[in-house]
């Protein structure tokens, strides 16, 4: 063979000149570029689910059965029959007030959103305060369900990660968690696959 730049004769298969060191051979094939970054899209969206307070309602069917037992067997009111009914009333009514009055804020003001890349917990109704962790930064998912929430299928899904400012993430209210767990598990690691393969290129 001869050199391709002083046409000195080399031995075969040289990689250099040995007269000018010019190298020989085809140049090494350049790494290929990475592959595009995936587009962020929204994989879920979700909102504090009313059944999430399927316990309070529990207890307050229990004081409402006391409360009736109470105005219609145990007690006597006599001749005060109207202040009575007016009493049993409002210790019936005012629970159940303020537990729709609960249940509209949460409903109103706390708001959920997964995409391929991060997880958002976003709160407030007047003022917003936004909760944003990357998915790559996520260590560990839970799932947490008294009775009542497992009989309604909602819960609390709780997200531990390396991230500073929210190192612990709870989704409260959340419809159907552990199919919103595994969609979490699911994607982060994904996400750390394709970080993985990127860094590696």
């Amino acid at each position: 063979m001869e050199c391709a730049k002083c046409r000195v004769t080399l031995p075969q298969g040289s990689a250099f000149c040995n007269a000018c060191g010019a190298p020989q051979g085809a140049p090494p094939a350049a790494p290929p570029p990475p592959a595009p970054e995936r587009p962020e899209e929204i994989l879920w969206t979700g909102r504090f689910s009313p059944k999430a307070t399927g316990h309070w309602w529990v207890l307050w069917f229990l004081w409402l059965s006391a409360v009736i037992y109470l105005r219609f067997f145990a007690i006597s009111p006599g001749e005060h029959v109207k202040i009575a009914n007016i009493a049993a009333l409002s210790l019936v009514g005012l629970p159940a007030l303020a537990l729709l009055w609960h249940i509209a804020i949460q409903r109103l003001s706390i708001r959920y959103r997964l995409t391929t890349h991060r997880l958002f917990k976003e709160t407030g109704l007047i003022s917003r305060h936004m909760n944003e962790v990357e998915l790559i930064r996520v260590d560990d998912v839970s799932v947490r369900q008294n009775v009542v929430q497992r009989l309604f299928n909602v819960g609390v899904v709780t997200i531990i990660s390396t991230d500073a400012t929210d190192p612990r993430l709870d989704l409260e209210g959340i419809d159907n968690p552990i199919e919103i767990k595994e969609k979490i598990r699911t994607h982060v690691r994904e996400r750390r696959a394709r970080t993985l393969h990127m860094e590696s290129l």
